[in-house]
């Protein structure tokens, strides 16, 4: 894994973030490509269902403050060598084996059941680490989850413990905490996928490692404090701060509808083409099912404004009538791409070109946050816990946008259009 570290220091100026996983080349196509033919120029026009603006850094701030970093680490579950494909899961391990005594280790996990975990864990609280887990009621049972109640307890007064989150709320948010130490930094651990074997072997998935950013950290604290209590309105559970690496939404929300959806706020402040330069949207997502259909219609309206539009799905999870919808011939249609060999786990977009006055536009979203309704907000079928990750350093983003690129290229091949 390599840092991204702030553009302030000559570190900085030689920024790269590399996954551990796979050699990103921070070189593929961005925003600033030329087109190929004129295009119409200006603001792209919103449909009708439009969203409430999700608040965004000042367009001053390109990275990241000095003494923060990213890390972006992804899984290869193509590849034949294990350290590659379980990337995401081991770098959680290795955070829980770096944790010091006086540290505490927070963990607020989906899934757990990769092989060695509940030892990493286990050996923190030995060393004198203050180990704290919160799990989803589903993933409760596995061998891993019953060494940790073996290891830590389950009473929330002593200064470990593991526990099921209370509520009827499905827990399906990711993240890793470790206090600050000396002159260090917090750590905090986003992740697309679960501490689990299969995230890696049958999975595409990737986690983001910030250090350094406090508010980040007691953000996510927080979080994990309502979860542990059982909280299920979601007037309480809905939060967001701006802190100086990301952007931080969490669910459910109280209405479900795309005036609440962060993600079309997000789509809805593009300009295509400016100066004769388009803006590319990249996406990489697990889901997207008939309760955000509405998505379907802004990013046919991005391509038919002039946008690149480069996504890929792993299709058995979508809705059909969102694959037609983006498929299907006319103006706008969308060249998508169904990832093979893999279950493309991620909930990655990523957008470099210009916003919708005419700035220039680098903007990344990940976390846990599917293209769902329930990880929006209450569905007939049940309710999230989510977290949706904004980030906006050009190395982190680009990392991100090589990363879809590579799964288009050698991992996807094209839908069909509908007869």
């Amino acid at each position: 894994m390599a840092g991204a570290t702030s553009p302030g220091t000559a570190a900085g100026r030689r920024i790269a973030v590399v996954a551990t996983a796979v050699a990103l080349l921070l070189t593929g196509c961005t925003g600033g490509v030329p087109l190929p033919q004129p295009a119409p120029s200006g603001t792209a026009p919103v449909p009708s269902a439009t969203a409430t603006p999700m608040p965004r850094p000042a367009p001053s701030l390109p990275g990241i403050p000095e003494g923060m970093t990213q890390r972006v680490i992804v899984g290869d579950p193509w590849s034949k060598n294990p350290r590659r494909v379980h990337a995401v899961a081991e770098s959680a391990v290795a955070i829980a084996k770096r944790a010091r005594k006086g540290q505490t280790l927070t963990l607020a996990m989906f899934n757990l059941t990769y092989p060695g975990a509940a030892a990493a864990f286990v050996a923190a609280h030995r060393r004198g680490v203050d180990v704290r887990i919160v799990l989803n009621h589903e993933g409760a049972r596995s061998r891993q989850v019953r060494l940790l109640r073996a290891g830590l307890g389950v009473d929330t007064r002593a200064r470990s413990w593991v526990v099921t989150r209370p509520g009827n709320i499905r827990m399906h948010t990711k993240f890793l905490l470790v206090s600050p130490h000396g002159g260090s930094g917090p750590i905090v651990w986003v992740s697309s996928g679960n501490i689990t074997s299969s995230s890696g072997r049958d999975q595409a998935n990737d986690a983001l490692v910030t250090t350094g950013d406090r508010a980040l950290y007691d953000f996510l604290l927080a979080q994990f404090r309502l979860l542990r209590k059982g909280v299920t309105k979601p007037k309480l559970l809905a939060r967001s701060a701006t802190t100086p690496t990301a952007i931080l939404r969490t669910f459910p929300q109280p209405r479900r509808d795309a005036a609440h959806d962060p993600v079309l706020a997000v789509l809805d402040d593009i300009r295509c083409v400016h100066q004769g330069r388009r803006t590319t949207v990249r996406m990489a997502q697990l889901f997207l099912t008939d309760e955000r259909i509405y998505l379907v219609q802004r990013l046919r309206r991005l391509v038919a404004d002039g946008c690149r539009l480069r996504i890929v799905g792993y299709l058995p999870e979508w809705s059909p009538d969102a694959v037609k919808g983006l498929t299907a011939p006319g103006v706008g249609r969308v060249d998508l791409r169904a990832g093979q060999g893999a279950a493309v786990h991620t909930k990655i977009t990523t957008i470099e070109g210009w916003d919708a006055a005419g700035n220039p536009l680098v903007r990344g979203l990940t976390g846990s946050h599917n293209l769902t309704g329930r990880a929006l907000g209450r569905t007939p079928d049940g309710v999230n816990d989510e977290l949706l990750v904004q980030l906006w350093n050009p190395a982190t983003v680009r990392a991100y946008s090589a990363w879809v690129d590579r799964v288009i290229r050698t991992h996807s091949k094209p839908v069909a259009r509908p007869k």
